[in-house]
């Protein structure tokens, strides 16, 4: 067990350290921490989060600003669509400033938790919090984390949004050294609560196609690209479609991944001519089973996901009875990933 005596900060009042530059040194150290005897918490680092294989393309100015504001906020939501790369901008931001914690930053992965009531529960198990009797989970966990200075993130919590927020109202009044960094489509409204809101990646101005290898969403296609051919390379013949392909993909990261794994066998130009096919262009492929969350993920359903929420035709139809209900109950069909039978009537629509 680790004991200090040392001046604590108040809530709210942390300075940015000399490490400014960086957007890494945003936390003070004056905290006391200690580790209770209902839970087993290792000090400092990273903890569940999953091993990086890819890197991490742009975003230099959303990582500082969300850094900024944990530096004074307690509570940072960050809210987008689906697929606009939040949980990798969240996991990032956390990797940065893991250092600033006495006792380290902490992933609890939302997205397999089907009922809400569980939410507590899965958050004292990720981290390592013991039952304790006549105690709900919730109380649990704002008791060991009144003893602790980390870093809690909590990914995907728009569908439990409500257990969400009432967790994370509990633990700001009883944890005054716990910073909660979220991510959901939607904030949590929670008092205390700084909201950011993730736009997509940058695409080139049309005019402008000869600086596309500046531009963030190229970039990331250009990386994910390589992965599956090591010979792709930006060049004047390529540059150009890659700018078209991005910006017709809206910048959107997860949709750039999936078109940029499929440049091996359809080269860029065969990309952006298949594009108005999108559901079976980004559909192909195997399903995977998404770091941590130990579900598996249809092959197709982030993609459709991805473009329902950022097609713009749709996304006007999806605003308005009856295609919103209809979206909401395609959203949780298990066979989403099975194809285009049952989304060709959607796709008719728009």
């Amino acid at each position: 067990m680790r004991i200090e005596t040392v001046t604590r900060v108040g809530p709210g009042t942390l300075p940015l350290g000399p490490g400014r530059a960086d957007c890494t040194a945003g936390l003070s150290r004056g905290y006391g921490t200690g580790v209770g005897q209902s839970a087993v918490v290792p000090a400092g680092g990273v903890h569940g989060f999953p091993v990086v294989l890819t890197s991490f393309i742009g975003r230099a100015e959303p990582v500082c600003e969300v850094v900024g504001l944990l530096a004074g906020q307690r509570l940072v939501t960050v809210t987008g669509p689906g697929g606009s790369g939040k949980t990798r901008l969240a996991a990032e931001v956390a990797r940065r400033m893991a250092g600033e914690f006495a006792d380290g930053a902490w992933l609890v992965e939302l997205a397999p938790v089907a009922d809400a009531a569980q939410v507590a529960a899965v958050v004292a198990a990720a981290l390592g919090v013991r039952d304790q009797p006549g105690v709900p989970a919730g109380g649990a966990v704002a008791r060991v984390l009144a003893r602790q200075q980390l870093l809690l993130v909590l990914d995907n919590c728009e569908h439990v949004i409500g257990a969400a927020a009432e967790l994370c109202a509990g633990l700001l009044a009883a944890c005054d050294d716990v910073r909660v960094l979220a991510t959901s489509r939607e904030p949590l409204r929670v008092a205390g609560e700084a909201r950011y809101r993730l736009a997509p990646l940058a695409v080139p101005d049309r005019d402008d196609l000869a600086g596309a290898a500046a531009a963030e969403a190229v970039a990331l296609f250009a990386d994910r690209a390589r992965h599956v051919d090591v010979r792709f390379a930006l060049d004047e013949r390529t540059a150009p479609v890659v700018a078209q392909l991005v910006a017709r993909l809206d910048g959107m990261p997860l949709a750039i991944e999936l078109a940029a794994a499929r440049v091996e066998a359809l080269g860029v130009t065969g990309l952006l001519d298949r594009l108005d096919d999108r559901f079976a262009l980004l559909s192909a492929g195997t399903g995977q089973r998404r770091p941590g969350s130990g579900r598996w993920r249809p092959p197709c359903s982030g993609a459709i996901s991805c473009w329902l929420m950022t097609n713009s035709r749709c996304s006007a139809r999806c605003r308005c009875s009856p295609d919103r209900s209809r979206w909401r109950r395609l959203r949780r069909w298990p066979g989403l990933g099975q194809g285009r039978g049952c989304c060709g009537w959607w796709t008719a629509r728009c």
